[in-house]
């Protein structure tokens, strides 16, 4: 199903990582309850979510993602059509990092022709986390870190480093280089990742609180996991 309400999109973007209530997506939206009333109740009815009633708390309602959102449209970018073509034409040159490449070619292409991947990317990223977990005999963050920044490294994917511990902050600097445009989506790809690694490993919900993109070529990503409520 095709979901064009931006209010929609954000109440699926965040009911992705965990269940919420009404207070909690009131929280996450800045809607009033009373007014998310209508829009969670024509959710429900379309199916893209579910809603029952919380075991502790009988006023409470608890609402969960039954659609899997995987893309969303947005505004085609002149600078990133621009990028793409550059892209391509290294591309066209290149000599035995042909699907290196067309990762990159695939990623900003998408996104600058107006599709944002970055749910999908993101579950992509939390699959290869949790089949990741497995090969990791250690719940500690140092180990876990560190096997993820081997993974980052022997895949030529960029460099992992962190930022600080309390709140867990870390930043990765993508060999991936985009100037003049954001690409996200391989920035979700990272944040799925790292939720599923230290989810599965920590017996615990993590979640992604505050993310950001930066650097004069948009290749450092730096992003906030903790503790899910």
């Amino acid at each position: 199903m095709q979901v064009s309400d931006p209010l929609h999109l954000q109440i699926l973007k965040g009911l992705g990582n965990r269940p919420m209530s009404t207070t909690e997506i009131s929280g996450l939206t800045g809607k009033a309850q009373s007014t998310l009333s209508v829009h969670l109740d024509q959710m429900v009815n379309e199916k893209l979510i579910s809603s029952e009633y919380d075991p502790n708390d009988s006023r409470r309602k608890i609402y969960s993602l039954l659609a899997t959102l995987v893309a969303s449209s947005q505004e085609p970018s002149p600078a990133g059509l621009e990028l793409s073509k550059s892209v391509f034409r290294e591309m066209a040159g290149a000599r035995g990092d042909y699907h290196e490449h067309m990762v990159r070619a695939f990623s900003v292409a998408v996104a600058a022709s107006g599709l944002d991947i970055a749910p999908m990317m993101e579950l992509m990223g939390y699959s290869v986390g949790e089949y990741m977990a497995e090969e990791i005999n250690s719940n500690k963050i140092e180990d876990i870190i560190r096997h993820v920044q081997d993974f980052y490294e022997i895949n030529n994917i960029g460099e992992v480093c962190i930022y600080t511990f309390l709140p867990l902050t870390i930043i990765i600097k993508d060999n991936a280089k985009s100037p003049g445009f954001v690409v996200p989506s391989n920035s979700y790809f990272c944040q799925g990742l790292f939720r599923a690694v230290l989810s599965k490993l920590m017996g615990k919900k993590y979640e992604v609180t505050r993310s950001e993109i930066f650097g004069t070529e948009n290749d450092y990503y730096k992003f906030v996991i903790e503790l899910a409520p």
